[in-house]
């Protein structure tokens, strides 16, 4: 199977800061793939996207490093979770923290280094490898991609940390990762991401980069070799109900489930139903929870008592709520494998009864 990889091409940004480019639905975006004379229509070129892809993961605009805490601060000096804010605050949010940032650190370069553009691809073979396992290749990328840059911290700059925001893209034939790194660390250090093939004289970290994101995706792909191995790594992650996928219906699949009476028809009819209808209560269990959490943290930050025996109460009923929560996400995890695969048999098996009836109805119209 051939490998995911890191482009060797590697630019800087100077001048200004511009983080459009890592938001596919962006008015640049659209331009460029125009100028390019590509569709415009996002994922239309990636095959199975329609029916596989989360529409959540089109566009964002994500923060990583300490960046991802710098832009969790609201004015009134509260702390909101990225994930809750809008794609285009979170765009504007690390835009404000990034420039903050490198003015805190000033360069005194003529045309100092705004950012260093990096992109991770996933090829369309483990693209869909990964499919065909039931698990989302837009979660498997992500992932990578953000442990080749804890390793690029790690290797590079310990006890320091780096900033970096990142945007997945969907609008060619290979799912691919746009990565803008911030060329200062938290510390104020120079973050380099050299080309140089002389390592006495540079670091050279676009080779360890290629490197360890090949060395993960080499180790996917054995990995997908072992289903045993699939669903064990599913159950053990925390965020499993994200990696594994649903085929989506689209309204002809609905109504052709409708207009079908038989059995397994209307069972996969009603396990879709289900896995929607318990995707829509850890929505709101996650709502919940957040809203105790939220109300906990402004108690305890304008210190207000509260009888001992009341605050571990509830300190027990979010306890309680998190496990519930945590028992949901697992039984969604089973309900979306078994559905893949109730899905895949009931497309063959539909695939195959349809063509032999196209095949009886041809050869009944030769006879005639």
């Amino acid at each position: 199977m051939k490998n995911g990889f890191i482009f060797a091409h590697k630019s800087t940004a100077r001048g200004r800061l511009d983080l459009e480019y890592l938001d596919e639905t962006s008015g640049r975006k659209a331009t460029l793939r125009a100028a390019k004379k590509l569709d415009e229509e996002v994922g239309k070129k990636l095959k199975g996207f329609v029916d596989y892809a989360s529409k959540e993961s089109i566009g964002q605009v994500h923060a990583g490093g300490f960046l991802h805490n710098a832009i969790r601060r609201n004015s009134d000096g509260t702390s909101t979770a990225p994930s809750k804010l809008s794609n285009e605050e979170r765009k504007r949010r690390i835009t404000e923290a990034w420039r903050f940032h490198l003015d805190r650190f000033g360069s005194q370069a003529k045309s100092p280094v705004i950012a260093h553009r990096l992109v991770f691809s996933m090829s369309t073979e483990q693209h869909d490898a990964l499919v065909k396992a039931g698990i989302s290749p837009d979660q498997v990328v992500i992932s990578s991609v953000r442990k080749v840059m804890d390793r690029f911290a790690e290797k590079f700059h310990r006890g320091d940390s780096i900033g970096y925001a990142y945007g997945l893209h969907h609008d060619t034939d290979n799912l691919h990762v746009h990565v803008a790194l911030c060329p200062r660390s938290a510390k104020g250090r120079y973050v380099g991401c050299s080309m140089s093939r002389h390592p006495s004289k540079h670091k050279n970290q676009m080779v360890f980069m290629r490197e360890w994101f090949e060395r993960e995706n080499h180790l996917r792909g054995e990995f997908l070799s072992n289903n045993e191995k699939v669903e064990e790594s599913l159950t053990k992650r925390l965020d499993q109900e994200q990696f594994a996928i649903v085929p989506r219906l689209s309204t002809a699949q609905r109504i052709a489930l409708m207009d079908a009476d038989h059995g397994e028809a209307s069972h996969l009819r009603q396990s879709y139903e289900s896995i929607l209808g318990l995707e829509a209560a850890i929505a709101e269990k996650k709502k919940q929870l957040a809203l105790l959490r939220a109300a906990r943290a402004a108690e305890k930050a304008l210190r207000v008592r509260k009888n001992p025996l009341l605050r571990a109460g509830e300190k027990l009923g979010v306890a309680a709520q998190s496990r519930s929560l945590r028992q949901m996400q697992q039984t969604l995890t089973k309900l979306k494998r078994t559905y893949f695969l109730e899905h895949q048999h009931y497309n063959q098996h539909h695939h195959d009864h349809h063509r032999t009836q196209q095949q009886i109805q041809h050869r009944t119209g030769q006879l005639l």
